[in-house]
């Protein structure tokens, strides 16, 4: 039976084509972000949601590497989905 649950998007650096700068695509919740309202979660009355957004461009591969290690900790808090316990 497939899960009903959506997958979280990858970390991901890929390259642009139209000025050879590379971006790093980090999956971040909605709700931390500011896209959905948190009192709305808590109501139920809608759902946090991961989506993946550019949070970084680089001028190299190796530069949005360094910077995924730098901010690694603010990554993983924005990749976590809002929850009411």
């Amino acid at each position: 039976m497939k899960s009903l649950k959506t997958e979280k998007p990858p970390l991901e650096i890929v390259r642009r084509e139209f000025d050879d700068r590379w971006i790093v695509n980090a999956p971040v919740s909605s709700a931390r972000i500011g896209e959905t309202d948190r009192d709305a979660i808590k109501r139920k009355d809608c759902v946090d949601y991961l989506m993946s957004l550019s949070v970084f461009v680089g001028k190299s591969e190796n530069e949005c590497r360094l910077w995924v290690d730098r901010n690694k900790q603010a990554l993983v808090k924005l990749g976590t989905p809002y929850e009411v316990a």
